[in-house]
């Protein structure tokens, strides 16, 4: 596959934030403006980073330098992020801190975490939100330089003459554009047997029993491993059905059921903060199971369909659009977008599609219909009955600026705005207020001025 493009963003190295160790040992090796960079910041970060594999991203040369280096960088952004007012939102810093923490939990178990970092959740929650917050400072102030480099064609065609075949990727693997119409499942016994089974397990709540015990054994979603429990999360990241629901209950209380695009939920109000928006919620989420018959009558719905596409009487692009129950697709008359690395994009790469359309399309020649086929969401679990048409087929090939102008465009833009920002440092650190500890006199972006 192709490596991603670099992200601008210099200080995405670990989502665990730097435990701080308050002991009177640890030193101060760094003043930038008012603020200091601990020993203990620089020993953790390469601890965290050698756990995790990322030293061998590190430039050649002293880690220890480079990380020093890092966070004077980070301190730079910061300072004139905040002089430009550029502050990041208090909802988005605590969600993310909140996914990072269940994720973390998911995978190690809360237990190994306290120890790990000697110190409660709570803790751990209030310095992940230190942490984040400065990061989404610097992130902003990238972003803000970055805005300003604009390329033009004729600088795409001069970067790619000078490109070194070791720099960029010799080989573009096979690309694919497909369209699609999609049938969501209809069984009226698969949801009455999961709406039954929580209604049962409603009851069993309200006659005494906890609902995070309930949670763990029956919950189809991943917080099922903490007893249900989401954690303070903003009232507006929850879809809509949810939000609705969770904006009119009680502390304490356990709704009745709930349908949303994962599936039933039932849930239970744990804490609502007016003033900030957060809510905090146990769930129980289970999802309907379809049988081979409900299968069966999904893929002759379709079958229906490709027979009407293969008469001429109508075209894969206007079924799509008249019959087409996928949302995303059926507004591009069919079209599948590519959102996978965030960018949009009509063509995927083999690891980019979900394995299911991969295995449907992976024999078909141009223009061709598939078999219907199931296809399960990676992200939400949801089923819906397919048929793909293979639009387009790109093999791979030679990087090249005929096909491949808008790869190579988004490569040197991104060269251009990493080079704006390292100069933006560079500039900035001849004004700023910078000491740094004779430890670090050898790294090679330490000033004799700076010393002390």
């Amino acid at each position: 596959m192709i490596k991603k493009l670099a992200a601008i963003v210099i200080f995405t190295f670990t989502i665990m934030p730097l435990a701080k160790t308050q002991t009177s040992l640890d030193k101060v090796v760094a003043v930038v403006g008012n603020e200091a960079i601990l020993e203990s910041d620089i020993d953790m970060l390469y601890r965290d980073m050698q756990i995790r594999g990322g030293l061998e991203n590190l430039k050649e040369g002293n880690p220890r330098c480079q990380i020093l280096k890092i966070f004077r960088d980070q301190k730079l952004l910061v300072a004139q992020a905040k002089l430009d007012s550029l502050g990041p939102s208090a909802d988005n810093i605590q969600s993310t801190v909140e996914k990072n923490i269940a994720a973390l939990i998911a995978q190690y178990g809360k237990e190994a975490l306290e120890v790990y970092y000697k110190k409660s959740i709570e803790q751990f929650r209030e310095e992940s939100i230190e942490f984040e917050t400065e990061q989404s400072y610097a992130r902003s102030m990238q972003m803000s330089i970055a805005q300003k480099i604009k390329i033009t064609p004729s600088e795409v065609n001069r970067f790619f003459k000078t490109l070194d075949k070791d720099t960029v990727p010799v080989i573009i693997p096979d690309q694919y554009i497909i369209y699609e119409i999609a049938k969501k499942p209809d069984s009226e016994k698969a949801i009455l047997d999961v709406k039954e089974k929580l209604l049962n397990l409603r009851k069993r709540i309200l006659d005494g029993e906890k609902f995070q015990t309930l949670a763990a054994l029956y919950s189809e979603h991943e917080s099922a491993i903490r007893g249900g429990e989401l954690g303070l999360n903003p009232l507006e990241g929850n879809v809509l059905s949810v939000r609705s629901v969770l904006s009119n209950m009680r502390v304490g209380q356990v709704s009745k059921i709930i349908e949303s695009e994962y599936g039933f939920h039932i849930l239970q109000l744990l804490e609502k903060q007016d003033e900030t928006g957060l809510v905090n919620f146990r769930q129980i989420l289970l999802k309907p199971k379809y049988s081979l018959e409900d299968q069966a009558a999904g893929f002759a719905r379709l079958d229906s369909i490709v027979k009407r596409i293969e008469t001429d009487s109508i075209t894969f692009q206007e079924a799509a659009l008249a019959y087409s129950e996928n949302e995303k697709s059926r507004a591009g008359s069919g079209l599948v977008v590519n959102d996978y690395t965030g960018e949009i994009r009509t063509s995927f790469y083999k690891d980019e599609l979900n394995p299911d359309d991969f295995r449907a399309l992976e024999h078909l020649e141009l223009g061709e219909i598939s078999r219907p086929y199931a296809s399960t969401d990676v992200k939400s679990g949801k089923i819906l009955y397919k048929v793909i048409m293979l639009k387009e087929f790109i093999p791979s090939h030679t990087v090249n600026l005929k096909d491949d102008f808008n790869y190579i465009s988004r490569l040197y833009e991104n060269k251009k705005q990493n080079e704006a920002i390292e100069a933006w440092v560079s500039k900035k650190s001849e004004t700023e207020y910078i000491r740094i500890s004779e430890k670090y006199k050898e790294c090679p972006f330490v000033s004799a001025a700076w010393l002390f």
